[in-house]
């Protein structure tokens, strides 16, 4: 296990495989066979059945996995099965049972909505902390407002409310960039322009006390309601250009609610072992939290 995990690890850090979330986003690849990694929510179903009749010498029927996974600006159903000769260890069918959370490396055929796939590599990836065991990548890559240090006096605005969402809703979004800016101590705001990769780039956050360069994608009040990939640029590619830039974290604001589509790219791109990241999603009762402990937040 040790040797097919390195060996695993060393393919994908090798940047010949490509994030399919960047990829689908970048191009149209209707019609088309990709070789890429995903990570995602995926259903197990039927590799101890499939063993049980292999080692019974009856025909084995084949395992299966399946997930609707967000990419771009649509969703995808991908699916695909298990060859029982790649399966080698108890973990493995332990593992590869149920609903799981995995990253899924191999070829993507594309045929409109639904992509077939045949896949190379199946794991969780998994980070040693010093703890009795490893923990899944997963609970490390998402940081919260309330781990940012900038944000520290958050703490103290517990009393918001309705009407401080409301008030959020009036402010434009070049005025919550530069408040932002404020906060976090950045005196160098860039001009907004078409072919920007973010909204503020900075080197001046600490994460848990640790230094953390991030880039901000700030989305104010012109969307209106719940914010999807297909609000974020061209086939959502803005959470992509993002996460191009040169830095350790990338900061998502809106001042209304953000799908889950959002937070599940911005998790798909942060995992990618040619160069992890972390990510953190502000939505509007994070934002106005942080402007109103801040002495932001004002009504028109």
């Amino acid at each position: 296990m040790k040797i097919a995990a390195k060996l695993a690890h060393d393919v994908l850090k090798l940047g010949k495989i490509r994030n399919l979330s960047s990829l689908v986003t970048r191009h149209d690849v209707d019609g088309e066979r990709v070789v890429a990694f995903v990570w995602g929510i995926f259903a197990f179903r039927g590799v101890l059945d499939s063993l049980r009749r292999e080692a019974e010498a009856k025909s084995p029927k084949p395992a299966t996995f399946s997930g609707t996974i967000p990419l771009g600006d649509r969703e995808y159903k991908l699916s695909g099965q298990l060859s029982n000769n790649h399966l080698y260890s108890t973990t493995s069918t332990q593992l590869l049972t149920g609903k799981k959370r995995m990253l899924i490396a191999g070829q993507f055929e594309f045929n409109g909505p639904s992509v077939e796939v045949h896949p190379f590599i199946i794991g969780d990836m998994m980070e040693d902390l010093g703890y009795a065991y490893p923990i899944s990548w997963s609970r490390s890559v998402r940081v919260y407002v309330e781990q940012i240090d900038a944000f520290a006096k958050i703490g103290d605005a517990t009393d918001w409310n309705k009407a401080d969402l409301e008030a959020l809703l009036q402010i434009p979004e070049r005025v919550i960039k530069h408040a932002f800016a404020e906060i976090i101590g950045e005196p160098f705001v860039p001009k907004d322009w078409p072919g920007e990769k973010s909204d503020l780039p900075t080197n001046r956050l600490t994460v848990d006390g640790q230094p953390h360069s991030a880039a901000f994608i700030f989305k104010g009040p012109s969307v209106r309601g719940q914010m999807h990939p297909a609000d974020m640029g061209k086939r959502g590619d803005q959470l992509v250009r993002a996460f191009d830039e040169p830095v350790e974290l990338v900061v998502v604001q809106h001042c209304g609610q953000i799908a889950n589509s959002v937070v599940r790219i911005a998790e798909s791109l942060a995992m990618d072992v040619r160069r992890p990241r972390r990510y953190c999603i502000l939505d509007g009762a994070d934002t106005a939290r942080i402007l109103k402990a801040y002495g932001k937040l004002y009504a028109p």
